[in-house]
């Protein structure tokens, strides 16, 4: 007995026959259309980032206090130009004020210094500078130099290091002031390694202050193997300025896959006290020999920035320091030995 053709599918079908419905058409979206004009301009990082919406209004309306203004602008210190206006050497649109909290604007209102107009360097700048360093021993985290750890003469500044910087700037803004530059929290001047710096005082601020829990890795190396036991005590953390302190991780580098010596400890933490440290190695018996930090949140120490160096950060690498994913991460890979350079 012969078998029947099977009937031919419906136009768009692609299995009618047998008893089955047909195929039911695809839903294909249309081609995406070709971008025409200029590619978009990214959006850069910029201090606002770091703000909430609330502040971000109030300083676009009311400005900001005269003390901060004067700071920002590279006159002196915040407590310094306090003193300046204390003394009746600044005015306003030509008006004398003596009080460090009277609002301005930069942008806006004409400053003045003993009847200087002042015009700061980030008034000619587009955005925020951030600079990692390199920072090497012997140098201190201020403004001002103090008396020297060996007992002679006064320690260098770390902002000594960015002349270079404010030449430039000087020579592509003929008579106005640089920008102030800010260090990122402090290194002892017996420490080394990462030390954010930038003109950007708000983000300042935020990446330095405990409340963010910004993670810091230091690399101690010390004067001699440390037990397990002193490893076990340091990580139970000590009292630094009165207050508890406890680190995030402390683990020995006997068995690190770079190489390096033994007598290495990693220390991760948060509160940011000084000398943290090194009470916490003091605490548990263990001498320091070298202290050395090589990341703050998502950043590493550039292996290739040579000591007393430093170099402009791109906005993501910018971005890095305060991704917490990525500091775990790069946690991660300590852990396993791939994230183990040459800068420890």
């Amino acid at each position: 007995m012969a078998v029947p053709a099977r009937a031919a599918s419906p136009a768009g079908g692609g299995g009618g026959g047998g008893g089955f419905l047909p195929d039911a058409p695809r839903n294909v979206p249309p081609p995406t259309p070709k971008r025409s004009g200029p590619r978009p301009t990214k959006k850069r990082f910029n201090g606002d980032d770091a703000l909430a919406p609330r502040d971000v209004k109030e300083k676009r309306d009311e400005g900001m206090r005269l003390s901060k203004a004067l700071a920002m602008l590279g006159v002196a210190s915040r407590r310094g130009a306090e003193e300046i206006i204390f003394a009746g050497r600044v005015t306003v649109n030509g008006a004398l004020v003596e009080q460090p909290q009277h609002a301005v604007s930069p942008s806006r209102d004409v400053i003045a210094v003993d009847g200087r107009a002042v015009d700061g360097g980030l008034a000619a700048e587009s955005a925020h500078r951030y600079f990692a360093l390199n920072k090497p021993k012997g140098y201190l985290c201020s403004d001002k130099p103090g008396k020297a750890t060996t007992g002679i003469g006064e320690d260098k500044l770390v902002l000594d290091l960015f002349e270079d910087y404010r030449a430039a700037w000087r020579k592509k803004h003929p008579g106005k002031l640089p920008p102030r530059l800010f260090t990122v929290g402090r290194l002892d001047v017996n420490t080394t390694g990462l030390l954010l710096v930038t003109t950007d005082g708000q983000w300042c601020q935020r990446v330095a202050h405990p409340s963010a829990e910004i993670v810091k890795s230091y690399v101690l190396t010390a004067s001699a193997r440390p037990t397990k036991a002193q490893v076990t005590r340091m990580a139970e953390g000590c009292v630094v300025d009165g207050r508890k302190v406890t680190p995030r991780r402390v683990e020995s580098l006997e068995n690190a896959k770079d190489g390096g010596p033994a007598n290495r400890v990693l220390v991760d933490v948060v509160d940011g006290r000084n000398r943290e440290v090194r009470e916490l190695a003091a605490a548990a018996g263990v001498g320091v020999k070298k202290l050395k930090r090589v990341r703050v949140g998502g950043l590493r120490m550039p292996g290739e920035l040579p000591l007393g160096k430093y170099m402009t950060l791109k906005p993501h690498q910018v971005a890095y320091v305060l991704d917490r994913g990525l500091a775990n991460n790069e946690r991660a890979g300590e852990e396993t030995g791939r994230g183990m350079g040459k800068s420890f």
